[in-house]
């Protein structure tokens, strides 16, 4: 009942005076409001860069060379000392395929002519099942599969095309899966490949790749197996992609360390000859990981800068408690006559304080909120009118951090006693009888 009874006072005295009450809690609204509002995008941002970088694979892992330190001075790293193509066969067969190779070979651009004549130009890459795997939410299958290594290994003329291709290439909507088409490739041959599936055309595409608007302007991409596009090129992978190679999680649902564990057991054993070399498996989910401690350091330290307008707000408190005091001093007195103690003034004082700033608190808490909401309406209306074409692949996730805001909430309670404390003791410490004699 002595709690109620103090905050019942405590809400009394502040509706008295609204308009003093609304511009003490000022400062703590706008220390508040900003913190919340900072830590609201440094979270978001986070949330964003998480969902965008899982478009472009990130269960996919890669090699960093270097000597140790106990190596002859003057030494570098050889051809030799890199990863080799047996290296990678031997990681598919031990871990029965667990991991795949992401490849790519750009070959030049491809020409078909569709049944009335038209000629269509496409890009031709050849690509490993790994690379689509790492860009499987990019590259969204409509129909068919995606080609494996399978198909790389028997060097097959299989192709997955784009829905614009269909569009461009049959005109009538048919199921193109099990089709096939003639493909000049420009400068490598002329051969005929097998539609084993279908894909959504990705629009950013259309601007890096189309010369046009029209349909049968617009250039779409055909991707063949891997073994293929070597065979029909040069016969020789000269990518040597083996070298660095990007390993790719088959399951991407595998624990990002448990994977990386087993690459890092598998490859220090393959090269255990090679006492000299240090061969480290890095994640790209390590990558995200430092960009996110870079940004929780960023979004902490303003966070704190802008937190020393508590201070300012603070000394608000204060000010406004000592002049409430001694506007009050004949309401201590009597209270004090009828037998209150120094210890029940003091509290109903600190809680005075801490009402006020706690009211502060939630005000700012939830204008830092709304602050956040607003950023990023703001940042999903510059990106569908900036860059329509990437607005699909990259959401922009506002996440208020309940951290912060029970931090913010608990810090301005914080402030409310140390600087209510002052003005509650020298209430405490009236002389009942001079404040009954003061007017």
């Amino acid at each position: 009942m002595f709690l109620i009874e103090n905050i019942r006072l405590a809400l009394s005295a502040l509706v008295t005076n609204k308009m003093r009450s609304l511009l003490t809690m000022l400062g703590i609204i706008i220390g508040i409001s900003a913190v919340i509002t900072i830590t609201t995008i440094g979270n978001s941002l986070q949330k964003t860069l998480s969902n965008t970088f899982s478009l472009v694979g990130a269960n996919g892992y890669y090699l960093s060379y270097s000597l140790k330190e106990n190596s002859d001075d003057g030494s570098s790293l050889r051809e030799s000392d890199f990863c080799t193509k047996e290296d990678l066969d031997a990681l598919k067969e031990e871990t029965e395929g667990r991991f795949l190779i992401s490849q790519t070979m750009e070959m030049n651009s491809g020409e078909i002519i569709n049944s009335k004549g038209q000629h269509i130009h496409a890009m031709v890459s050849g690509v490993s099942e790994g690379w689509f795997m790492s860009y499987t939410q990019i590259y969204k299958l409509l129909a068919g599969r995606y080609l494996n290594d399978t198909d790389g290994d028997r060097q097959k003329n299989a192709a997955v095309v784009s829905d614009l291709f269909v569009e461009q290439y049959f005109q009538d909507g048919r199921n193109p899966v099990g089709e096939s088409f003639t493909l000049d490739i420009m400068g490598v041959c002329t051969a005929e490949f097998v539609i084993v599936g279908l894909y959504e055309h990705p629009k950013m595409l259309d601007k890096m790749l189309s010369p046009g608007t029209a349909t049968m302007d617009k250039l779409s991409e055909i991707f063949i197996p891997y073994g293929t596009a070597v065979r029909l090129s040069t016969g020789e992978d000269e990518n040597q992609s083996w070298r660095f190679p990007q390993i790719v999680a088959k399951d991407p649902t595998t624990p990002q360390e448990e994977a990386q564990a087993e690459l890092q057991t598998f490859f220090d054993q393959r090269f255990a000859e090679k006492p000299k070399l240090d061969v480290k498996v890095q994640s790209d989910a390590n990558d995200l990981k430092v960009i996110n401690v870079v940004l929780t350091v960023v979004t902490v330290t303003i966070s704190i800068i802008a937190a020393i307008s508590l201070l300012v707000g603070g000394i608000g408190v204060m000010n406004i408690m000592l002049v409430s005091i001694t506007e009050r001093t004949r309401e201590i007195g009597i209270r004090k006559a009828v037998g209150a103690k120094s210890g029940i003034i003091r509290t109903q004082f600190i809680i005075e304080a801490i009402i006020l700033c706690l009211i502060g608190g939630i005000i700012g808490v939830l204008i830092g909120i709304l602050n956040g909401y607003l950023i990023g309406l703001l940042g999903s209306y510059l990106l569908n009118n900036l860059v329509p074409d990437y607005a699909d692949y990259i959401t922009i996730s506002v996440h208020p951090s309940l951290g912060a805001i029970l931090i913010s909430l608990g810090f301005s309670c914080l402030v409310g006693v140390f600087f209510g404390s002052y003005p509650a003791s020298k209430a405490a410490k009236l002389d009942p009888i001079e404040a009954l004699r003061y007017e």
